[in-house]
Formats: structure tokens, C-alpha cells, sequence
């Protein structure tokens, strides 16, 4: 700060102190909005040296990022996936574990300056009219917010999913697309899209939509999350409108696949053959659906399973050789199974995540001494009628993190669960008072002995 401007200020505010009228209080606030836009200048200018000397693939992706709002968490992978589309960066396998990001509001600012003088992204609101020839030439648009207009042209990634309008008119025309994003009421054409990667379609409609056939010739594509009534079409179906000299149709570039459960579930899967994450949400619509489980055995290569039951679906059946061995993370809800079935999940030798949303029924769960969950290090449990719970640490020696949520009648966690000498974090919501006596009592007990492992339990909501 600079003695002339200091002294200026100091005039101001003496100014007011002698006539603090509307005139002078007018004056402060020039004085002020100078000040700051002078201290934000000079911020700019200091970042400006540290983005100088990235390279010049990652200057492209830091610039990318200033198309998002300010203060807005992004999805991790998501934006992976765009900088994929842009080619900023070459596609290949991430074992990352952020979730989400997000940049400071003085590093977007220098993100949207210096993206608009190398034209690397164009961010948009309300206010600004799609027709403009700006928009016209631009071959990227992030709209973060509702747009009602959609004509668009030269675009390589279109992200309009929080757009509640019909795309699916728009899509076949922008031929250029690697990524696209979007709300439809029709299924829309891809036969001229050879270069999409992403494809991530809502439906609002109240009927069911089937993607075109060509989708299986699509061999570009790295993720597919189509739902809300959106399904895939039969392969078999399209293979027989192929030539016989033409090889059967698998999508072997697919690594993340979200779709609703259907009677052509298991072809599918056969033909993506090297999934890493797979989300299966199951409407019990069709009455000669399979058992939604199993061809997963298939998928020697899926690290990543969600399985989203409707509510009262009875479809699942767990047996020992329905997962693949390498699956890292497996998410269920309402799969209507019994905690007995718990004795598969402690078989599969990889996992390390285990989410249950009113996933499982009863209400006794005693783990014998032989179950060992091998590699568990994240168990959270939502909802159900446990009333007692059985196990010892031996059944979870990997453990570091245990969540509970919503078991009212749950009489007490397991002492000896204090005695996993990794355990960090014991979480309960809306639980049981005794569950959330004997959660303390463990971080008592553990602290009298000098273990300050477990860093705390948390307790939010609980009954009264």
C-alpha cells in the first residue's frame, strides 16, 4: 500500500468524522472500491508469475477450470472426463481419491482473464444471449445454470444437464462432441457422433426411452450414464444388422457404466468387458428381468459396484462367486438381504468400502470368528432393525472407519470393535441411545489406556 493512498484514506475518514454526510460517505466508498481493486490487481499480478511457468497442457486445464461458478464443489472424475474430451490430457485409468474440488475466487478470476485471451473456455449465465456470435464461435460452453435457449454449433463438450429443456432435437446436429451432458424427451440420433467419449443423458419423460442401435458401434466411449427410464438397446438385435463380415459389437473402451436393470442386462455386460465402475439401478419394470447379479463375474476388471434396488425389490441373491475378486467398493440399497449374507461380502479379498442403505433385514448379526473382512477399511451402515450386533475386532482388523445411521433399536456396538487399533472415527445419527452410550464408552475405555487412535465419535440427531 502505497503513503499517498494511505493518506487519502486517512482524509476520508476525517472528512466524514467532521460532516459524515451523504457526500462524504460517498467518498469513502470510492476510496475503498479503489483500495481493493488496487490490492486485487496485485494478487492478479503475483498469480499471474506462478501460472506463467506451468506447462502448457496444464495451463489448459487450469484454464478450463475458471468455466465453473465461483465457490462451486466439481466432481473430480467429472472434470477428468472433460479435460479428456478436450484432449488436454490423455485418457487413462485414475485410482485418485478426491471427490470433489473447487478454486478460490482470486485464482478463477485469473482463470477467466487469461481463458478468454487464449480462448480455452467460455462461461455463461442467464444473462447472456446464446445467439451472439461469441457463443456462435465457441467450441466449448459450460452453462452452470438454467438457459432456456439451445442452439449451439462447433461444440466439443456440451454440459447441459442442469437444464431443464428437451436437447435431444440439438445433440445429433453437433458433430463434434466428445462430451456431452443432458436432459432429453426423445432418444436422440448418434449416428454421426463417432466422437463422443462421454455420454451422460437424463429423462424427464414419462415414458421409457431406448438408445439408437449405433450406440454398440460407438467404440470411442469411456463412460455411459444413462437412467430415468433410458436403456440400452439389445446388442444381439444390432449385431444382426451388421454384415457377417463385421465383428461382434463390444464397447471394450467403456470403464463407468450407470444404467437401469433390464431383460438385456447380461448381454450387455458380457460385451463391456472391462468396467471399472458399474451402477445398476433396477425398477423392477420388467418381469423377466435376471437376477440383476448375475454376470458381474464377468467383469474381471470392476473395482466399483452400486446396486440400487427399488424399494421392495427381493431380486438379489448373494452366492460366492457372483463378485469379482478385484471389486474395491460395493454400494447397496433396498437389496432385501439378510445379515447372514454379510459372510459372502467378508469373502471378496479386495474390498475396502462397504455402503448398505436399507440393505439388509433382521435383527440379530453375529459374525463367527472365521469372517474376516480382509481388507475393509470403510463400513457404513443406514437404516434397518438391528437390535443386536455380534463380532470382535478379529472381524474387522483393517478397519478405520464406522458409520451408523438410523438403527433406533440397536442395543450396543460391539466393545471389542475398540480394539482395532486403526480405528479412527466411530459416527452415529439417529441411533439408539444405548448405541451411543456404548460408542463413548469404547473412545473412553480407548483413552485410558493411552490410545489416542481413534480420533473421536460423532453423534448427531440421536433419538430421544
Amino acid at each position: 500500500m502505497s503513503r499517498i493512498t494511505s493518506i487519502d484514506r486517512c482524509h476520508c475518514w476525517n472528512s466524514w468524522q467532521e460532516d459524515p454526510t451523504h457526500d462524504n460517505w460517498k467518498k469513502i466508498e470510492e476510496n475503498l472500491n479503489s483500495f481493493f481493486g488496487t490490492v486485487s490487481e496485485q494478487c492478479q499480478s503475483i498469480l499471474s508469475l506462478s501460472y506463467s511457468y506451468l506447462p502448457q497442457n496444464l495451463k489448459a486445464c487450469f484454464l478450463y477450470v475458471g468455466g465453473f461458478p465461483e465457490g462451486m464443489e466439481t466432481n473430480v472424475s467429472k472434470l477428468i472426463r472433460l479435460w479428456i474430451a478436450e484432449q488436454f490430457i490423455k485418457a487413462r485409468r485414475a485410482n485418485g481419491r478426491m471427490r470433489t474440488c473447487k478454486i478460490h475466487d482470486l485464482l478463477r478470476q485469473l482463470c477467466i482473464i487469461e481463458a478468454h485471451n487464449e480462448n480455452v473456455v467460455h462461461a455463461m449465465n442467464a444473462n447472456v444471449p446464446m445467439f451472439s456470435e461469441a457463443i456462435n464461435d465457441q467450441r466449448r460452453v459450460i452453462v452452470p445454470f438454467d438457459i432456456k435457449e439451445k442452439h449451439f454449433k462447433l461444440l466439443k463438450v456440451l454440459d447441459v444437464y442442469n437444464v431443464r429443456c428437451d436437447f435431444s432435437c440439438v445433440i445429433p446436429k453437433l458433430i463434434h462432441l466428445r462430451y456431452v451432458a443432458a436432459n432429453i424427451d426423445e432418444a436422440p440420433s448418434l449416428a454421426k457422433l463417432w466422437n463422443l467419449q462421454t455420454i451422460i443423458l437424463c429423462n424427464f419423460a414419462s415414458k421409457d426411452l431406448h438408445l439408437p442401435q449405433e450406440i454398440w458401434t460407438m467404440s470411442e466411449i469411456r463412460h455411459l450414464d444413462i437412467r430415468w427410464s433410458i436403456h440400452m438397446p439389445n446388442s444381439l438385435a444390432t449385431e444382426s444388422y451388421n454384415s457377417i463380415e463385421e465383428q461382434p459389437l463390444f464397447l471394450n473402451n467403456l470403464q463407468t457404466l450407470v444404467l437401469c436393470s433390464s431383460p438385456y442386462l447380461a448381454e450387455i455386460l458380457r460385451r463391456t468387458p472391462y468396467l471399472n465402475k458399474l451402477t445398476i439401478l433396477d425398477e423392477s419394470r420388467h418381469p423377466d428381468c435376471p437376477a440383476i447379479l448375475d454376470p458381474l463375474s464377468l467383469l474381471q476388471e470392476l473395482e466399483t459396484l452400486t446396486i440400487e434396488a427399488d424399494l421392495g425389490s427381493d431380486l438379489m441373491i448373494l452366492s460366492r462367486d457372483i463378485f469379482p475378486p478385484n471389486l474395491k467398493q460395493l454400494k447397496l440399497s433396498y437389496a432385501t438381504l439378510q445379515w447372514e449374507d454379510m459372510v459372502v461380502l467378508a469373502n471378496l479379498p479386495n474390498l475396502e468400502v462397504l455402503k448398505a442403505y436399507s440393505a439388509f433385514e433382521g435383527t440379530n448379526w453375529k459374525l463367527n470368528e472365521d469372517v474376516v473382512f480382509q481388507k475393509l477399511k470403510y463400513l457404513r451402515l443406514q437404516y434397518g432393525g438391528l437390535e443386536r450386533w455380534e463380532a470382535t475386532n478379529d472381524n474387522f482388523s483393517m478397519l478405520e472407519q464406522l458409520l451408523l445411521y438410523g438403527f433406533r433399536k440397536l442395543e450396543e456396538i460391539p466393545q471389542s470393535i475398540g480394539d482395532i487399533m486403526i480405528l479412527k472415527l466411530i459416527q452415529i445419527e439417529r441411533c439408539s441411545a444405548a448405541a451411543v452410550t456404548s460408542a463413548k464408552k469404547i473412545q473412553q475405555e480407548q483413552e485410558s489406556w493411552g490410545n489416542y487412535g481413534l480420533q473421536g465419535v460423532r453423534v448427531s440427531k440421536s433419538p430421544d
